[in-house]
């Protein structure tokens, strides 16, 4: 039985509040002082802490605490506690967060990472990023803290910032190796298992504004693998490469080590990206798990992956206090990748001729409503979901603007986040008081204000977790393993309303 929900997790992430805005030109002669590092003003700042403890943890939640005058966060990660996590950095100056597991933990036997965020200069000046642990519990809900709130001498905690120049217009840096803008970079997944494999299936992350998958390829035989490019069907505002490969007839092996997946990106602008990969199962021909979510399952299985820029950009004539190789290999091993936050469709979609919300014509100034009825055969312990939308032409939310958001008022242990762009998160967990959706009835809806005219709008709403009180998933992971009623009705003012209503059986 799975257990979705962070109970930790503080009304800090309910909170919508306006961040100043800052635009960054140029690299300024300016200097500011960061952590007690020099930094010139339209640089970047990356600030890391790494734990390890042979604890496996529960649960987290904390801050992380900045001068948004002098700092403009421009991202925050937690790959190695994605399970239940949810970040609220809508709060200028500040980054809450919290992640929950009773699964299987978090696992910082090794040093890995705990928090990277990471930031823009724009303005001179002396400034600290500091970090404050609210959370931070063992798998018997112990907490790893001691009186001060700082890690008890169980937990080896290393905390970095690091300073880099502004990266040129011609440079993009993927996962710290430099790569030539209009060039392309080869995403590579290793992996070494002494067991030979009937079926692999996997996800490659990748950023969005910076690179475009162009094609791939996986290690086989008999059977082809079947992979998607730009799969925002299955996983609706993400950006994501997955990829499937079956064959109980003709099994791969691995003993050596071999690039099991191979994905190709188009180069297409300057900045700072990553690309990551999540192996969701690997398994040997009697369907015993080598690795199964993201985790290795059974020793002698290792995974690595790498970054192959086919150009590199030529050196600056200036010293930057950031350097890489020209074939810097990453080796990691598999872990849960941490999702896109910004809800896409689409990288290069053509803009409409007609306005449109969900297919439906639409004009400016119309407000719309989504809303989702739900029906399942059992009473429910468990859920998580997430409502997407945004503007299918633009891959982002131009144009569209959140007026509402109702959920059932009768779930104990709801907890929900609108603070995301483009994407609402909704969870709750109630074990003694279960949810009762054997009836039809209203579960989720919201109202969304259109404001640009000539674009494809759309919201849909999907289950990451569903789980009856029998431990029956009728979501695992966002994949279906039982029917249930997940009906959505759109209204728009004219025509009124259409609907759908399905038995839900894959996953939208």
């Amino acid at each position: 039985m799975k257990k979705i929900l962070s109970v930790v997790l503080s009304v800090v992430i309910l909170m919508s509040m306006m961040v100043t805005g800052f635009t960054v030109g140029a690299a300024s002669t300016d200097k500011a002082t960061i952590n007690g590092k020099e930094v010139s003003v339209g640089s970047k700042v990356t600030y890391k802490i790494d734990l390890k403890t042979a604890s496996i943890i529960e649960s987290v939640q904390g801050v992380v605490n900045f001068d948004s005058n002098v700092l403009k966060l421009d991202s925050f990660t937690m790959p190695n506690t994605t399970s239940n996590y949810l970040t609220n950095t809508n709060i200028a100056g500040e980054v809450h967060y919290s992640a929950y597991s009773v699964d299987s933990g978090f696992d910082f036997s090794s040093q890995k990472n705990y928090i990277t965020a990471e930031f823009t200069v724009i303005k001179a000046g002396t400034s600290s990023i500091t970090h404050n642990y609210e959370v931070l519990d063992d798998a018997n809900s112990k907490t790893l803290l001691d009186s001060n709130n700082k890690p008890n001498s169980s937990v080896q905690e290393t905390t970095n910032t690091t300073v880099g120049e502004v990266v040129p217009s011609d440079t993009a840096i993927i996962n710290g190796v430099k790569c030539k803008v209009g060039s392309t970079v080869t995403f590579n997944v290793w992996v070494k298992a002494p067991r030979v494999a009937e079926d692999y299936q996997g996800r490659v992350f990748y950023t969005n504004d910076i690179l475009t998958p162009k094609s791939a390829s996986f290690k086989t035989n008999g059977a082809s693998a079947m992979y998607n490019l730009n799969d925002t069907i299955t996983y609706p505002g993400k950006n994501i490469v997955s990829y499937s490969w079956l064959d109980i007839r003709h099994s791969v092996d691995f003993s050596t080590e071999d690039k099991m997946a191979s994905v190709t990106f188009d180069v297409t602008a300057s900045g700072r990206g990553t690309i990551e990969s999540y192996i969701e199962c690997f398994d040997d021909t009697d369907d015993n798990y080598m690795i199964l979510d993201g985790k290795i399952v059974l020793d002698g299985v290792t995974v690595r992956t790498e970054v192959v820029p086919s150009e590199v950009p030529p050196e600056p004539t200036t010293t930057s206090s950031t350097t890489a190789t020209t074939s810097s290999t990453t080796a990691t091993t598999a872990t849960t990748a941490t999702t896109a936050t910004t809800a896409t469709t689409a990288t290069t979609a053509p803009q409409p001729s007609k306005t449109t919300f969900n297919g439906k014509d639409v004009k400016v100034g119309d407000e719309v409503t989504v809303t989702y009825y739900i029906q399942t055969e059992k009473l429910c312990e468990d859920f998580q979901g997430y409502f997407y939308y945004g503007n299918k032409s633009t891959s982002d939310t131009t144009g569209i603007e959140l007026k509402s958001f109702y959920i059932r008022e009768d779930l104990p242990g709801l907890m929900c986040n609108t603070a995301p762009a483009g994407k609402i998160i909704f969870t709750g967990v109630s074990p003694l008081n279960p949810y009762d959706f054997r009836t039809k009835g209203k579960f989720i809806s919201a109202t969304f204000k259109i404001n640009e005219a000539n674009y494809d709008y759309y919201a849909n709403a999907v289950f990451d977790v569903l789980s009856a009180v029998d431990g029956t998933n009728y979501v695992n992971f966002g994949n279906i393993e039982n029917p249930f009623v997940w009906e959505q009705e759109t209204s728009v003012p004219t025509p009124t309303t259409t609907s759908s209503s399905t038995t839900a059986t894959t996953a939208t």
